[in-house]
């Protein structure tokens, strides 16, 4: 944790801040794809409820969210690719894109090394692994996975360290930085591991914070992170500083939401405006109320067109499988 402290002094944004997207960069905006790169989907019924959604979002915001990355998957696998990854494609033209997962590891990882590559073979874009406020990461019984995972660019997708600190999922400042300890000497040992970190790597709570998460980004170029359930967290870091952040580090900052069943029971419309106020707290400087969860009043970033487009889906669609290749399938033009 001490070279953590004095590695941050040493790291700053140097970014000049750009002005205000200008009215007619965020009308531009209306013609670009969103990919929500953490959502927990799970099941047919579920994923037509996403898709109603969508069509709210395109009839009353004039936005595009084409494609979720389904943290959610249980399937096993049965040699060829199953029947559920092929209806998947089938039925809802690959806009949902399943991921292995792990959210018990005491025990060990559920998916051996071997198996990786076949589940790519299958479909998959990637591996997500819950780990919460513990340093069993840096266990050696995961080493060949991550090893594995390195060797043939299988993604960490949204890989979970810990919980926010100080919260009421994390009081011990101790544990939280086990945590993120046992994190860096995983990555240390393995450089060309590809992750995206979930929920900005619960390092969001504060300047402090922001300072480690910089120094994380300088340190670490494999690492990304995503913004699920954090866009409420926004209120509490200095407004200018987060927007340099944002703006310094847009190739490494992806659009995720940690939306679960939310759309069910027909809650359409509802769930159409949480993602809404998600993203006007990105292209407005307006004062939303509200993120995609919570009620908190939260002034925009009103960052830049080119970041906003990195962040909604030229990152996500470098970084995982069948992106870009769904995306153009679905007429979008790629950059």
């Amino acid at each position: 944790m001490y070279r953590h402290i004095l590695m941050v002094v040493v790291v700053g944004i140097t970014a000049i801040t750009p002005p205000l997207v200008s009215a007619q960069a965020r009308e531009d905006l209306s013609t670009i794809p969103r990919v929500d790169v953490h959502a927990h989907v799970g099941s047919f019924d579920r994923m037509k409820d996403y898709l109603e959604v969508s069509k709210v979002l395109e009839n009353k915001y004039k936005v595009n969210l084409a494609l979720w990355v389904d943290l959610n998957f249980q399937r096993e696998p049965s040699g060829e690719p199953s029947t559920y990854l092929q209806t998947v494609r089938d039925r809802f033209k690959g806009r949902f894109l399943p991921c292995i997962n792990d959210f018990k590891i005491q025990d060990g990882l559920r998916y051996s090394p071997d198996e990786l590559s076949e589940w790519m073979k299958q479909g998959v874009v990637g591996y997500k692994i819950w780990f919460g406020v513990t340093d069993l990461i840096g266990d050696p019984m995961f080493e060949p996975t991550f090893a594995k995972m390195e060797q043939i660019g299988m993604l960490g997708t949204s890989i979970h360290i810990s919980q926010p600190y100080p919260t009421k999922w994390c009081e011990d400042p101790i544990r939280f930085w086990r945590a993120h300890n046992a994190w860096e000497r995983v990555l240390d040992r393995h450089p060309k591991l590809k992750v995206v970190n979930a929920h900005m790597l619960d390092h969001f709570y504060s300047d402090e914070q922001l300072d480690y998460l910089m120094y994380v980004l300088e340190t670490y170029p494999n690492v990304h992170l995503d913004l699920a359930a954090r866009f409420q967290q926004f209120r509490r870091m200095d407004r200018e500083k987060l927007r340099d952040f944002m703006i310094k580090y847009a190739d490494r900052i992806l659009y995720g939401t940690d939306i679960g069943g939310q759309p069910g029971a027909g809650r359409h419309d509802q769930v159409a405006g949480m993602y809404f106020r998600s993203f006007q707290l990105l292209e407005t400087d307006n004062t939303i109320r509200g993120g995609f969860f919570g009620q908190t009043e939260t002034q925009g970033l009103a960052l830049p067109a080119d970041v906003l487009k990195r962040i909604y889906y030229q990152n996500a669609a470098r970084l995982y499988p069948r992106v870009k290749g769904v995306l153009r399938r679905l007429g979008y033009k790629v950059e």
